[in-house]
């Protein structure tokens, strides 16, 4: 063969070479996913119940069906808390079970749509699930604590306010809660009227509120047995004598000695203030 033939033969072997090399490697497809709610309603239950806390709220968001499934499992009692404060918080725990705190709280810092975390404080556990504000976090968190309400079956055992106008869905929402806490300014004594008429079975009210609007009057009694008010200048006589509260600690009061010893008086009669066990009344007068 010429040399012109070798170098023929060469760069066609050479060429031939390059086009027999292995093909790209594909992009990996994912792999099929089988959605929960496709598996039988046996082994779907069976695999909701070994969720943890926050896979079940998922869970329980993704449907009414979903919703509904969650609600067949027979969930042991929970302890809720909610803080409707700067940051939406509601904590979930089990009464007499491990010590572990699973909280979901709406937070407006960070870019992570989702950040769950755990932290170990000696021999206790506390998950942490936060969500970004994406512009409607109090509609989101309404949402959130109305499914976990229904879903876990369990009332909330304890509520803080700072935002007036959650005062309404709460209203609305559970009236009943053992503790009732109200942190920030309430703008008239009608916003107070209307959340002593409606709670129910409230073992605790505190309130650091104090009253900005015109209307400052307030007619109706504190339906707890306990209650302590930092300012309690709105508290007057009536709703002292009116009241069936066991335990009560008054500061910043406006009662006047006179106030106090009818108090007293009716106290020792009988006939008002029968449950009356304590009595605290911080002035800002001498007495």
């Amino acid at each position: 063969m010429s040399a012109a033939g070798k170098r023929k033969a060469g760069m066609s072997s050479s060429s031939q070479r390059k086009n027999n090399k292995l093909p790209k490697k594909s992009e990996s497809k994912p792999q099929n996913r089988i959605s929960l709610l496709k598996l039988p309603r046996v082994v779907l239950l069976e695999v909701v119940e070994n969720l943890d806390f926050f896979e079940i709220v998922i869970f329980s968001l993704l449907s009414k069906r979903a919703k509904n499934i969650a609600k067949l499992i027979p969930w042991r009692p929970l302890t809720i808390r909610l803080k409707l404060e700067c940051s939406l918080n509601v904590t979930l725990n089990i009464p007499n079970g491990p010590d572990e705190t699973w909280s979901i709280l709406y937070n407006n810092r960070g870019t992570s749509e989702v950040l769950h975390f755990t932290k170990l404080i000696d021999t206790s556990v506390d998950h942490s699930l936060s969500v970004k504000n994406n512009g409607n976090a109090i509609e989101d968190f309404k949402r959130i604590v109305e499914n976990i309400y229904e879903v876990f079956q369990s009332p909330i055992c304890r509520i803080d306010i700072c935002d007036e106008q959650f005062v309404e869905w709460i209203i609305k929402f559970q009236p009943a809660a053992r503790y009732f806490w109200i942190h920030n300014d309430v703008t008239s004594g009608e916003t107070l009227d209307r959340v002593f008429k409606s709670l129910k079975g409230t073992n605790y009210f505190f309130s650091k509120s104090t009253i900005t609007g015109e209307e400052t009057t307030v007619t109706e009694p504190i339906p707890s047995r306990v209650i302590r008010l930092t300012y309690s200048s709105w508290f007057t006589l009536p709703l002292i004598l009116n009241g069936s509260n066991s335990v009560m600690e008054l500061y910043r009061s406006n009662l006047t000695p006179k106030d106090i010893n009818t108090i007293l008086k009716e106290w020792q009669m009988g006939t008002k203030l029968q449950n009356l066990e304590y009595l605290s009344i911080e002035t800002s007068s001498e007495v």
